[in-house]
């Protein structure tokens, strides 16, 4: 193992003076729901972005434990050598010192980590500004959307093997380490490996085995009940950073992801992947995830957001970096990326959440535009919109009928009138999820009706077949003309088969 302190900062570092952090962590509560109180409610959590320091600095400014430790680990300022000692004692300060978590700089003590408490444990990576130093290949990135995302969609049930594909620091393995036996992290950045390591230390788990790796290389001919992955995909010319560009150009680190993931799933598994990839003019960005996922034995649920402007998408990254261009170097480097693009034969950047599922026989896909927002963790209803999905693709349209559905508990109606004559009367409804998938959609008031029937107990062709004497035509047509309707229900979750509806104690809470 290199003790060279860009690939492996933590080489020297006892596990023991770690197991000593964590108990000056617990004693002065640097969790993270303390950190959020004494935070200026402007920053919204991100104490460490660029500008943050002296708003965090003031704010903070008086010498509480907490205070200190969150300017010393989660901000990055320094802080008077007394009050550090004071905080963690003079032996672990001078062991921290030894094996690098900090250093000594003309201001005091420096810790050159953020070390962040989110969601009941610690994770490890680089300040912003490491993006500008000798550092930037191996930066380490934090907690943001991209990682947010596959975490909450993620099924928290519990698991005997689980696989965190592209680890980074840990963030995936340590959330899935609570719910299932075993977990492997895979990343071919080796400084990342070593601050996920450092952090499963810190955070007390021992049931994580963090592995280089070159995509799947380390877990060849290995299966996985659960894979969670939120890979490098940024589309760019670059290849400055690992957790960026993932160094194989255009959207192939995406693409490998994707075919590949499969081959390590047991049957029944589920991998969870959030990446961006591009739309060809020739070809596109749902076509060529069909084609990617072709053969790989697994169903695929999309959820995509708006396909990005490749004049934004370009900008927004460059931006990142923007202020240590010159206006020359701007423009040569927003040439460059816009060239490469027009080189691909892109007109677009799709970003997308994906489900793959190993499943024997015909596999199906399937794909929609996301929610505007999606709350919370929902592992659970992504478990249950696969097997609707699955049920769909492989019942005949009698078994579909006969069977009882039930209206989801977060379904929510509002009704819209017009006037008719001297009074009010129903034209249509609106039906929307409250959580944690918000759908909204428009029905009529005879679908409308039969939803309110929907409780469990009646077989949807009862309800169909009624609906169809509302309105006065032959069953064979009410079915032709509702059941597009209904299954459109079906697939995002508003109508759910009583025969899919699992037992509570099957699942985790979320």
């Amino acid at each position: 193992m290199t003790t060279d302190p860009i690939r492996n900062p933590f080489a020297t570092l006892d596990p023991a003076d770690i197991e000593r952090l964590r108990k000056v962590f617990e004693r002065h509560n640097y969790t993270e729901k303390a950190v959020q109180e004494v935070l200026p409610k402007c920053l919204d959590g991100f104490a460490n972005s660029e500008g943050a320091g002296p708003v965090v600095q003031r704010a903070l400014r008086e010498n509480t434990p907490l205070n200190t430790l969150v300017r010393l680990c989660l901000v990055g300022l320094s802080e008077e050598e007394a009050v550090v000692r004071e905080v963690l004692g003079e032996s672990l300060l001078s062991d921290l010192l030894a094996g690098g978590l900090f250093e000594r700089t003309a201001k005091g003590i420096r810790c050159p980590f953020i070390i962040y408490p989110v969601r009941g444990f610690y994770i490890v990576y680089d300040h912003l500004s490491a993006k500008h130093s000798e550092i930037s290949k191996f930066m380490v990135m934090g907690v943001g959307t991209s990682s947010l995302a596959p975490a909450n969609a993620a099924p928290r049930r519990h698991y005997r093997r689980a696989l965190d594909m592209g680890c980074g620091g840990g963030f995936q393995s340590f959330q899935l380490a609570g719910h299932c036996d075993e977990v492997v992290g895979l990343d071919i950045n080796p400084r990342a490996l070593s601050m996920a390591r450092f952090a499963a230390v810190l955070n007390r788990m021992d049931n994580i085995d963090f592995r280089m790796s070159d995509f799947f290389s380390a877990v060849e001919g290995e299966k996985f009940d659960l894979i969670v992955s939120n890979p490098p995909f940024v589309i760019s010319p670059e290849s400055e950073y690992h957790y960026r560009d993932g160094g194989l150009g255009a959207d192939r680190v995406a693409e490998t992801v994707i075919r590949n993931v499969g081959n390590y799933l047991e049957e029944g598994g589920v991998a969870v992947i959030i990446c961006e990839w591009a739309s060809l003019k020739e070809n596109n960005a749902i076509d060529r995830l069909r084609q990617w996922v072709d053969g790989s034995g697994c169903d695929l649920w999309l959820s995509t957001s708006k396909q990005a402007d490749l004049v934004a998408y370009a900008m927004s990254w460059i931006r990142s970096y923007q202020q240590h261009l010159t206006a020359e170097e701007y423009a040569k480097t927003y040439d460059r990326w816009l060239d490469y693009y027009e080189k691909l034969g892109m007109d677009g950047v799709q970003t997308g959440l994906i489900a793959m599922r190993k499943r024997d026989g015909q596999n199906w896909f399937f794909a929609d535009d996301a929610p505007s927002v999606i709350r919370g963790r929902w592992g659970e209803t992504l478990l249950q919109l696969l097997d609707i999905h699955t049920l769909l693709n492989t019942a005949s349209i009698d078994e579909i009928l006969d069977q009882p559905y039930q209206l989801s508990s977060a379904a929510r109606m509002r009704h819209i009138y017009q006037q008719a004559g001297t009074r009010w009367a129903s034209a249509e409804a609106e039906i929307f999820l409250e959580d944690p998938l918000p759908y909204s959609g428009r029905v009529d008031q005879y679908t409308a009706g039969l939803l309110s029937r929907c409780d469990g107990t009646a077989p949807l062709r009862q309800l169909v077949a009624g609906m169809g004497e509302a309105v006065g035509v032959s069953f064979p047509e009410i079915v032709e003309a509702a059941m597009p309707i209904l299954q459109g229900l079906m697939q995002r979750g508003y109508l759910i088969p009583v025969s899919l509806l699992p037992p509570s104690q099957d699942a985790t809470p979320e």
